[in-house]
């Protein structure tokens, strides 16, 4: 490396529902390393598909612009019914992460009200009493009586307009059944104010227009860091080893190697 190279950064990105995709082995790395799920052998794909042991739950990342790009699916089974969860292109791997790491880790928690945990985070019902929405507009989260929840997110489409038009980001669906404890995992995910890690030259242009980044940028080594040290975390989680201490600032290590 030249004295004129200066090495790879990342910038903090925030809102995170906003951040685009990311790295997808953020989702797919702990399910195959920590939790032993099957990946399937699709030669000349780019499709992956990661199955549970029992055969019960699939993971399914099908690059597809025209539809959902993650699909996860529990059959069910004599106590519980099938159910799915689906999420767009440009939904953030750290978002999606939340539901495959409730389901994972099995924390599990029954009286889980899902829009107070857009209330607490000061996110308000709209016209509607069974829609709530971010405070920047950006979100739309709708919840069906049977159980199915929605969640449509939005960016605006340039900053030169007056009135700049809202453009679709990405779309995640919860059917029936869906656990609580996933759902909410995502929403806490979505309303978390901590930023996430991306390129920002390979962000979608849009999205630079609605999102706020800080000067501050990082390295990007510490992002694959971060990758590693959360399998290791889970990992040690699904076997019962203790815990080392959480370092500090989450996706955001500050360890060195």
């Amino acid at each position: 490396m030249s004295g004129a190279e200066k090495p790879p950064v990342l910038a903090q990105v925030a809102p995170r529902y906003l951040a685009g995709g990311g790295d997808p082995r953020w989702v797919t790395a702990p399910l195959q390393k920590a939790f032993r799920w099957q990946p399937a052998h699709i030669p000349l794909s780019p499709v992956v598909r990661l199955t549970r042991r029992d055969r019960q739950a699939e993971l399914l990342l099908s690059p597809d612009p025209d539809d959902h790009w993650w699909t996860l699916h529990h059959t069910g089974s004599s106590t519980e019914k099938a159910w799915t969860i689906r999420f767009g292109a440009r939904t953030p791997a750290e978002i999606v992460a939340a539901a495959t790491d409730a389901l994972t880790t099995g924390t599990a928690h029954s009286s889980v009200d899902l829009m107070q945990v857009l209330e607490h985070a000061g996110w308000k019902h709209s016209v509607l009493d069974h829609q709530v929405s971010s405070p920047d507009g950006f979100v739309i989260v709708s919840r069906h009586p049977l159980g199915a929840l929605h969640i449509e997110v939005t960016a605006h489409d340039g900053p030169w307009a007056s009135e700049p038009t809202a453009r679709p980001a990405w779309r995640a669906y919860f059917s029936d059944h869906t656990p609580p404890h996933l759902a909410a995992a995502v929403l806490a995910g979505m309303v978390s104010t901590e930023p996430l890690l991306r390129d920002e030259k390979a962000m979608v242009p849009f999205l630079r227009y609605s999102v706020r980044i800080a000067r501050e940028r990082v390295p990007a080594h510490q992002a694959e860091y971060a990758l590693w040290d959360r399998v290791d975390r889970l990992a040690a989680l699904r076997t019962g080893t203790p815990l080392p201490p959480q370092p500090p600032g989450g996706s955001l290590p500050r360890r060195t190697r």
